[in-house]
């Protein structure tokens, strides 16, 4: 019996000098598994060796963690264009917030008359999109000819659009501007809607 329990207390003895040999802390695991997959127990895509570029050239990465607090690390890569391995979510809602006021300018300058092709452009990529508001306000832009031509077929059209996207008082807009088409207006939505 006695036999058994000096067996019991030697195996985990065993195991962790094993252990402690090759590596003392986790991070010394990590930095070997790191240096045995660089030192080719990865398969050839994942080590790209095939590309004598990636070799060749090194570059200097920083590392800039979102947290204040944290520390700026640097370290070399075989790539040619720098790495962001951090999510800048305050970006991304500066991004979104200069969008908004971009597209609350754009409507300004519709409502004031004062439409510059870039504008229109903003406009129409919106509607391209199929932005509700952006094709009403397109089809209001082209009943009123405010920085595009008059064109009723197309104001007509976008409404159609606009009561597919469930614009309210889209439908209504489009039986006052079809009411507003003359003859040749209609034949030629008319014409268009058989192609």
């Amino acid at each position: 019996m006695r036999t058994i329990y000096q067996i019991l207390w030697i195996i985990p003895l065993f195991l962790g000098l094993g252990a402690s040999a090759h590596a003392a802390s986790l991070d010394d695991l990590y930095r070997d598994i790191i240096r045995s997959d660089n030192e080719g127990y990865l398969p050839l895509f994942v080590l790209n060796r095939a590309n004598p570029d990636a070799e060749s050239k090194k570059e200097e990465v920083t590392v800039k963690p979102s947290a204040p607090a944290a520390q700026t690390e640097t370290f070399t890569v075989s790539q040619s264009k720098p790495i962001n391995l951090t999510y800048d979510s305050q970006a991304d809602e500066r991004a979104q917030k200069a969008a908004q006021l971009k597209w609350q300018q754009t409507l300004k300058a519709v409502a004031e008359n004062k439409v510059t092709p870039m504008e229109l452009s903003e406009i129409t990529y919106r509607a391209g999109k199929d932005d509700p508001k952006a094709v009403e306000v397109l089809a209001w832009m082209y009943t009123k000819g405010i920085g595009v031509g008059k064109d009723f077929v197309k104001a007509f059209r976008l409404y159609q659009k606009a009561e597919e996207l469930k614009v309210p008082k889209a439908k209504e807009n489009a039986a006052k501007i079809y009411k507003a088409m003359s003859a040749e207006q209609r034949a030629q939505l008319q014409n268009k809607n058989q192609q």
